[in-house]
């Protein structure tokens, strides 16, 4: 998938409900109450958190030529995608954003600095720079190699089959592996940059790094699977184990020993509207979530009601259908619904 793709891709899901800049903070995973209901409302779970370093003047000058190419029409207020864009189909993608929420950079990290060190060794080099100089993962790293026998060359060739064999079972293209395989530095070969990537095929910087999200997100859905042991152990920490986030998760838990809404804000020195973006999560991810304190069926039901009928889940739109509504319940029954 190109990064033109995804932002269409996201942009038809909430076209002319969200603002232009919605996508943006979609992509780098902000953990905002807007962001994180959004995924829920709208099924845009594959694409969060994919990008979470991309830089806001590259997202703009994407945006601007799509307005140049005729994908987008001026809108003060909202997203407003042509029919041009609302024909156009959508790529089939094997972005997991929701899984992994940044973490494949970890497993990226873990396997660039392995790679490095087994091609060093192998060739009885014991000094080299590190191409990952963060400690945790270099301490990380020196453990699994004292447990691999790294200094042996069947450790190091059995870990290349391992690797080669998995990479080949991943449902990508041959272009997105060679992207992935084209970052990483051995002896005598520095990975490259993206720029120096994209130019070789004829890209984006910003397409060869979603092409390299996307190639390791299928990756490790391959790995998961548990038949490649020296690169399942590089998971560990990667896989979000939770789908809510660490502050809804304590929130969560306040919830369960009979703390309101109210006290859950102040024991927390939270604001109230914070606490409330919890509870939408909340609904958003458990189908058994109790939501009779906060909402009456009858009120769910006309708000779900004024949101069908009017095709929308614009809070303000449904607000002037269901006045005696706040603006928390008409969230939350959208992310019940």
């Amino acid at each position: 998938m190109l990064f033109d793709e995804l932002l269409i891709a996201i942009m038809k899901a909430v076209n002319r409900e969200r603002t232009i800049s919605s996508p943006f903070h979609l992509i780098k995973g902000k953990k905002s109450g807007q962001t994180i209901q959004d995924i829920g409302y709208y099924g845009l779970y594959p694409y969060f958190a994919v990008m979470p370093r991309l830089e806001k003047r590259f997202y703009d000058q994407v945006v601007e030529g799509l307005f140049a190419r005729g994908l987008l029409q001026k809108n003060e207020d909202v997203i407003d995608l042509t029919d041009l864009a609302l024909t156009s189909q959508t790529p089939k993608t094997q972005l997991d954003g929701w899984k992994y929420r940044g973490n494949e950079q970890l497993f990226l990290n873990r396997l660039s600095l392995i790679v490095q060190t087994f091609s060093h060794i192998s060739q009885k080099v014991n000094v080299f720079d590190p191409v990952v100089n963060t400690e945790e993962i270099q301490l990380w790293v020196k453990a699994y190699l004292r447990k691999s026998n790294f200094r042996d060359r069947a450790a190091t060739a059995a870990f290349k089959t391992q690797l080669m064999d998995s990479l080949e079972e991943a449902p990508v293209t041959e272009r997105h592996k060679m992207i992935l395989m084209q970052r990483l530095s051995g002896l005598g070969s520095s990975g490259l940059t993206w720029e120096q990537i994209a130019a070789s095929h004829g890209m984006t910087p910003l397409d060869v790094q979603l092409f390299t999200v996307e190639t390791l997100h299928a990756w490790m859905q391959i790995i998961e699977q548990n038949r490649y042991p020296l690169l399942s152990m590089l998971m560990e920490g990667v896989i979000q184990q939770s789908a809510l986030t660490e502050s809804a998760q304590r929130t969560e838990k306040l919830f369960a020993r009979g703390f309101a809404l109210h006290q859950i804000a102040e024991l927390r020195q939270l604001k109230t509207s914070t606490i409330e973006d919890h509870f939408v999560e909340l609904a958003m991810n458990d189908p058994y979530f109790d939501y009779s304190s906060f909402l009456s069926e009858e009120l769910y039901q006309a708000i779900v009601a004024v949101s069908r009928k009017q095709q929308t889940k614009r809070l303000r739109d449904i607000k002037e259908k269901v006045p005696e509504a706040s603006y928390f319940q008409i969230r939350l029954a959208l992310a019940i619904r």
